[in-house]
């Protein structure tokens, strides 16, 4: 199967071959020797300066982000994508793209959350230091229903501006990964089973490093990286949706996709000349 992993950002397209190789490589342990993963970015937006990261919070941009994604997954699906994962714990235009596309779209939150409950009775997260994220990570606990399953204060912000520590993360990933983990031993210490690193980028920084799991008191916690779970979450539905049946999502209520003439009718009203 062929999973695509769109990134928030604009990527050039001479670059989606050496993204879509370091993901093969990075999870090549971990996915099915037939799953083949391809990295693709966004066409347009704001070059990825880590001054303008708190855009992320910002709900103009955010709107803005989302129908990139969207344009993103239907490219994707166009390219002969069998599900697409968005590479953000936001999971920007998920909602969105799975009115309009016909293969699964998945973020890389709700999957990780649900995954981590099954780890453990209650548990932390841990997210970059920038405005609004700790209430927002929070806000998207409680919107998926697990907030009694979160330590009390249980969200924290790694103890270092982000603004500081994603640049450093390219040439040193080791000091971010060891500044989470003595994060993620203070929240073990005040009660929490496992540890859900709540940020794509936190968690490629932990992926890159081989951090998983700490030793607290000699017992092995879980710290849970979103886009490996999110991964091996889309070859599971594909697989029950090949061998059972099972539509992704489902077709009731709000989850239906539009129609080829409604969504076109819908692109012609707000101006696009086509559903492309």
């Amino acid at each position: 199967m062929k999973i695509f992993i769109v990134t928030v950002a604009p990527v050039p397209p001479d670059y989606n071959g050496p993204m879509s190789e370091q993901f093969q490589q990075r999870y090549a342990g971990m996915i099915r020797p037939d799953t083949e993963l391809v990295g693709r970015g966004l066409a347009t937006g704001p070059a990825p300066q880590p001054e303008n990261l708190p855009d992320y919070r910002n709900h103009y941009y955010a709107m803005l982000m989302s129908h990139e994604v969207v344009k993103a997954v239907l490219a994707a699906e166009a390219e002969g994508a069998d599900a697409v994962v968005v590479n953000c714990f936001d999971d920007p235009g998920v909602k969105a793209a799975r009115a309009v596309a016909t293969i699964p779209v998945f973020g890389i939150c709700e999957p990780s959350l649900h995954y981590t409950c099954q780890l453990g009775r209650d548990f932390g997260a841990l997210v970059p230091d920038l405005p609004g994220q700790v209430s927002y990570v929070n806000w998207q606990i409680r919107d998926h229903g697990l907030h009694g399953r979160l330590l009390p204060n249980g969200v924290r912000k790694e103890n270092r501006p982000f603004i500081e520590s994603q640049p450093e993360s390219d040439t040193d990933p080791q000091a971010m990964a060891d500044r989470l983990a003595a994060e993620a031993r203070q929240l073990v210490e005040e009660g929490a089973d496992v540890i859900l690193v709540a940020c794509g980028g936190l968690g490629t920084v932990c992926d890159r490093v081989g951090l998983h799991h700490i030793t607290v008191n000699d017992r092995l916690v879980p710290m849970v990286t979103p886009l490996p779970v999110a991964l091996k979450h889309a070859e599971m539905m594909l697989d029950l949706q090949r061998s059972q049946g099972i539509p992704i999502p489902a077709q009731a209520q709000d989850g239906f996709r539009l129609s080829a003439a409604n969504r076109e009718r819908i692109d012609l009203g707000f101006g696009k000349e086509t559903s492309s």
